[in-house]
């Protein structure tokens, strides 16, 4: 019956979805089987970066044709085609054994061609399943065969696989003469060879890119990814945009790089195993550099569950190392030795040298950071040596940096300089900012040690500089991990400025490492709005409100379960604990994808200088302005006028200062726990006032601020600083604000920022939290009696409303939770939902002051870079310009509506921010001198301390 098809028809037949089975089982005439295995076979090989699965359909009616007709050459290429496939699927062991079976039918067959055919298959199998040796033993053979039979088709193809067995092996140069080599048949063989163009372009880059030419491997990458493109080949342009992303990753374009991977990686891979383990080991990598090294350790521990599922044991080895230095940077030196042995181990088994001493490397790092100097030398320079002798630029002056660090702890500072000037080079050549900035700072650190002042003080600001750069183009999300280990070049800065005695240089750079995060921020507000235009963002965010529906429910479960319910039942509350964790993490996985997707021009101008003279010009002669700086070792205390600038070093050290401040935290909540008429009340508020007077004489006493006749002070603390309430110290006599206004500024940049000018009014929310909060109401309502505005009360009091034009003042009396744990998830207990800091920045929220009546407001983490995370971040970030936040949890109490009630009298009264809290605080407290400072002292004001804008000009001296 077949032989009375034409071709045309059997072609159809054979290429549709479902063949009948008469059509099936009936052997084709040989001139119709040979055209139609040969376009099986076409299309098998096209659809490798399509769907391999439709090639192993192919593969498969291959052999079946081959079998009806007891041909054996058509039943090897059906076997062949099955093992191309199998091979892209991730099942590389049979697909190792499909190609050995077709090989051996071609070899009885005496089609030498056929048996060469299959030994271009292997080489692409062999690094994975350790099989190196014997795929490139059989390469000569099989080159010679296809060169003697002018087979130049799959001369082109041989060479493009060796070529890549020799890319993985770590011998580049030879690799680029192979590829080269098959880029001149492709374009000889016209037709023929343009299928392969994109193949080529895109592995001539990958070398590129490992020789550190990174415009290079850039030009070719998107010629492949534009011929890719046009012939809609998945697999290929996967791992294209996975390499450009890797390019982007080397040169500190980290937002780029993690926003690629995350979009390949959500496309849904399953058909492409390989390309997903890929594009997986590419996102730990670039967690790594990111600092995020628990995230690219889970990562990795995933990945290598399912890679050996596959047997890709380079991919697998080149998971290992980042799983080892995940463990390093997360002080796990065991668990890190034993991942790195591993990994070597592979690829000494692979032949790979470059791989091999990539993995030495890595191990010298480990013997340095445990002070093993002499074995990291040794280790660091055969590393180095072989990086150099094969051009490998990059991966030298990787070896070159811990030699330098290496050289400097043993006291060598020439052998130190000239590696780092080595660094450099290659940085500046190759423009990679985190060798960059290593260079400079090594060599800023030399010239410390040569006495060479001047030069050390350079190299520290282009450290300095070029970690600005990169932090310019992370998300909110990013940059605090990022900035964890990139404080170096600061504090060597600021610690040569003063011990120079350049005070005026240390204060510059202090305020410069402080407000470099803020500045951006605050000049480029529209970064943290997530775009509701794009379809992926709405998809994302209809996600995030159904997860934050789910988990305020958990949540409720799980902390505040409802008040009628007299017991808990332990097992529904760790249920409910569980669905929580699981949620949050969905949370922050999604917000940093809006992060990602949101604006990215973060280049706009600041409208406030960081500068000491712009600084002191702003500053008042009835204000001083204390700004501290903790070295690691010690405490110092830099005090400003507008005319002049000194610095004292405190005796206060880090360990007592945790020590006090665990105190405080102590007595403040047992002084919450026994209430203000307690008979212990007036014990406990001696035992603070003994803590206060203590931090008052380490922090404040060296600087004479006595002496001088202020009304307000402005504080600027550093880490844990930021914990302390400054305006609650004690001088033996009284509190410092019954002495001083008292503002704090996270850094004194912010004073020459100026204060948003809003039309009178007041948008008003109160929500009692469902009975818990009775007062919220009266008070709210005070507010509006004052300032009139809107009041959103109870089921109206929603997050929507926050989306009203700015006025005056934004007023919230709410329940409100700081969360240790995970301080970006606190939250405003709203009718509608918990409002974290995220919504806040989603907003224009540019009122003249906002007032957040809540337990733990004001309470942030405090990054390494000195940012601050929690609520009063958000608020600032969306442009309050000034706030009234609670440092710990506050009592729904008349005494609590007594301080709002005579704050806002003060403010209507046309006082300034500062005095009007003064003013409510000193109410409270001189109404019982003995109270306890946790019930008149949780609130602190954050920002711009001038009255409300109607009243600036009339009350001037008043303020």
């Amino acid at each position: 019956m077949n032989s009375l098809l034409d071709t045309d028809e059997q072609l159809e037949h054979w290429l549709a979805d479902e063949i009948p089975p008469e059509i099936r089982s009936t052997p084709l005439a040989d001139e119709v089987a040979i055209k139609v295995v040969n376009f099986l076979k076409k299309e098998a090989d096209r659809y490798w970066a399509i769907d391999p699965n439709i090639s192993l359909k192919y593969a498969d009616r291959i052999i079946s044709i081959g079998k009806s007709r007891n041909d054996k050459s058509q039943e090897a290429l059906g076997l062949m085609a099955r093992g191309d496939a199998l091979k892209f699927l991730g099942e590389l062991q049979k697909a190792w054994e499909m190609l050995e079976q077709s090989g051996n039918i071609y070899q009885e067959n005496g089609d030498e061609v056929g048996w060469a055919r299959t030994r271009i298959g292997r080489l692409f199998l062999g690094p994975d399943l350790n099989q190196v040796a014997e795929t490139l033993s059989d390469v000569e053979q099989a080159r010679a065969i296809f060169i003697e039979r002018d087979e130049q088709e799959f001369l082109m193809r041989l060479e493009i696989n060796t070529a890549y067995i020799h890319t993985l092996l770590g011998d580049q140069h030879l690799a680029l003469q192979l590829y080269q080599s098959a880029l001149t048949l492709a374009e000889s063989l016209g037709a023929v060879g343009e299928p392969h163009l994109g193949m080529i372009y895109m592995n001539i880059g990958y070398v590129h890119g490992r020789f550190g030419n990174y415009p290079q491997a850039l030009f070719y990458y998107k010629k492949a990814r534009s011929y890719y493109l046009t012939r809609d080949e998945t697999r290929n342009i996967i791992n294209v945009e996975k390499n450009i992303a890797t390019i982007a990753l080397a040169q500190g374009h980290y937002r780029s790089a993690l926003r690629m991977l995350n979009d390949l990686s959500t496309r849904g891979l399953k058909q492409f195993p390989r390309e997903d383990e890929s594009v997986r080991d590419s996102l730990a990598e670039c967690y790594l550099n990111l600092n995020r090294f628990a995230k690219a350790r889970d990562l990795a521990r995933q990945a290598l569950i399912e890679y050996r599922s596959f047997n890709n044991n380079y991919i697998r080895a080149r998971v290992l190392l980042h799983l080892a230095t995940a463990e390093v940077e997360l002080g796990n030196f065991p668990p890190a030795q034993l991942a790195l042995d591993e990994a070597a181990s592979i690829f000494s088994s692979l032949g790979s040298l470059t791989w091999s001493m990539i993995a030495r490397l890595r191990h010298s790092q480990i013997s340095f950071r445990q002070g093993k100097l002499d074995l990291a030398w040794q280790e660091a320079h055969v590393a180095a040596e072989w990086f150099e002798t094969q051009s490998q630029e990059v991966n030298y002056a990787s070896a070159c940096i811990l030699i330098g660090q290496i050289a400097l702890a043993q006291g060598d500072f020439a052998s130190a300089g000239l590696y780092g000037k080595n660094v450099l080079r290659v940085a500046q050549h190759y423009n990679v900012p985190s060798l960059r900035y290593a260079g400079h700072l090594l060599l800023g650190r030399v010239g410390v040690a040569n006495s060479l002042f001047s030069r050390a003080i350079r190299r520290f600001r282009a450290a300095t500089a070029t970690i600005d750069r990169i932090q310019r183009g992370l998300t909110i999300t990013l940059r605090p991990g990022f900035m964890e280990n990139k404080g170096d070049a600061w504090r060597e800065l600021i610690g040569l400025h003063l011990q120079l005695g350049q005070i005026d240089c240390a204060f510059d750079a202090l305020e410069r490492a402080k407000s470099q995060v803020m500045v951006n921020y605050l000049a480029n507000r529209e970064q943290f709005r997530w775009s509701r235009e794009e379809p992926e963002s709405r998809i994302l965010i209809d996600e995030l409100e159904q997860l934050r529906a789910e988990h305020q429910v958990f949540y409720q479960l799980a902390f505040n379960p409802p008040r009628e319910q007299n017991m808990v039942d332990d097992t529904l509350s760790e249920e409910a604990l569980g669905e929580v964790a699981m949620r949050e993490k969905r949370m922050r996985a999604i917000t940093e994808k809006l992060y990602l997707l949101s604006h990215t021009d973060n280049n706009t101008r600041s409208s406030f200088n960081t500068l000491l003279p712009n600084i002191q010009a702003s500053i008042d002669d009835r204000t001083l302005l204390v700004e501290f700086y903790e070295d690691g070792q010690q405490f110092w205390a830099f005090v400003l006028d507008g005319l002049s600038c000194e610095v004292h070093p405190l005796t206060l050290n880090v360990e007592t200062l945790k020590k006090l401040l665990n105190q405080l935290k102590s007595n403040i909540a047992a002084g919450l726990s026994i209430g203000p008429n307690s008979p212990a009340a007036s014990r406990m508020t001696l035992l603070a006032q003994r803590i206060l007077q203590r931090l008052y004489n380490l922090l404040l006493t060296p600087l004479n601020i006595q002496q001088q006749t202020r009304k307000r002070l402005i504080i600027v603390p550093y880490g844990a600083l930021h914990y302390l309430p400054f305006h609650l110290l004690h001088d033996g006599d009284g509190y410092l604000i019954e002495n001083y206004e008292v503002v704090t500024l996270p850094t004194a940049s912010l004073v020459t920022r100026p204060s948003p000018r809003r039309s009178s009014g007041a948008l008003i929310l109160s929500h009692s939290w469902e009975g818990r909060l009775p007062h919220t109401l009266a008070e709210a309502k005070m507010v509006h009696s004052m300032f009139g505005g809107t009041l959103y009360a109870e089921e109206t009091a929603t997050r929507s409303v926050l989306q009203a034009e700015p006025t005056q003042i934004l007023h919230i009396a709410t329940h409100g939770q700081y969360r240790l744990d995970q301080p970006d998830l606190s939250f405003l207990e709203l009718a509608d939902g918990q409002l974290y800091a995220d919504d806040l920045l989603q907003q224009d929220l540019s009122y003249e002051l906002v007032t957040l009546s809540a337990c733990e407001t004001g309470q942030a983490n405090v990054a390494a870079d000195e940012e601050l995370i929690g609520l009063g971040r958000g608020l600032l970030y969306a442009g309050a310009g000034a706030l009234i936040l609670s440092l710990w949890q506050v009592a729904d109490s008349t005494i609590t509506q007594s301080f709002m009630k005579r704050l806002y009298t003060a403010l209507y009264a046309g006082n300034s921010k500062a005095a009007a809290l003064r003013e409510a605080q000193l109410f409270i407290l001189n109404k019982d001198p003995r109270i306890h400072p946790a019930f008149w002292g949780a609130f602190q004001l954050i920002g711009n301390a001038s009255p409300l804008s109607p009243f600036e000009q009339n009350n001037m001296k008043r303020s």
